[in-house]
């Protein structure tokens, strides 16, 4: 089983890298709380400091151990130029404001991110703590739905919980989605 958790709400979203808010950490440790009698070992994260922080505090929660990977990193799936028809015309103008660091031509990286961390870690319990974007492209992935797709599912709020696990033939579900953990008052 992968559970994807998207990072808890951001300090500053004004900044280059915000960690986490107060309630950022609060949703974090409610995310921990829903997990801590899963059998996780592992919590493999992108290198932003606010995937890095929901990581350490979930690792904390669970006594798990966390590792940075860059197949987490934030990326946002841009079409090429011969894949453009893929998409609706009315969201052209808003992938040309994609910064060049996030652009992952036709979701090539997320897709091999996405077919590595299944084959590697389907048969374990492990989190996956990522960004929005990358979470709805595994989902679409999963859905083997086409490219744009991705652009439909959401919006992923802060700390949620995607879970998907394999069903009898081995191929991954989407089990849970885009779960809000609710806090305590």
């Amino acid at each position: 089983m992968i559970h994807l958790v998207r990072h808890g709400e951001a300090a500053g979203e004004d900044q280059a890298d915000p960690g986490l808010s107060d309630h950022g950490r609060r949703q974090v440790e409610a995310v921990a709380n829903r997990l801590a009698f899963r059998p996780i070992r592992q919590v493999l994260h992108g290198p932003s400091r606010r995937t890095s922080e929901t990581a350490c505090i979930l690792t904390e929660n669970l006594g798990a151990g966390a590792t940075p990977s860059d197949l987490l990193v934030d990326r946002t799936p841009v079409p090429s130029a011969e894949r453009r028809g893929d998409y609706p015309t009315h969201r052209w103008e808003w992938f040309e404001d994609v910064p060049a660091t996030e652009r992952d031509l036709d979701g090539a990286e997320l897709t091999e991110a996405w077919h590595r961390l299944w084959f590697e870690h389907h048969d374990e319990e492990i989190v996956l703590v990522t960004h929005a974007f990358v979470i709805a492209w595994f989902v679409r992935q999963v859905l083997n739905a086409p490219p744009a797709t991705w652009m439909r599912i959401g919006p992923i709020g802060n700390a949620t919980l995607t879970s998907i696990g394999p069903n009898l033939a081995g191929e991954p579900v989407v089990e849970t989605f885009n779960a809000e953990v609710v806090l305590p008052p």
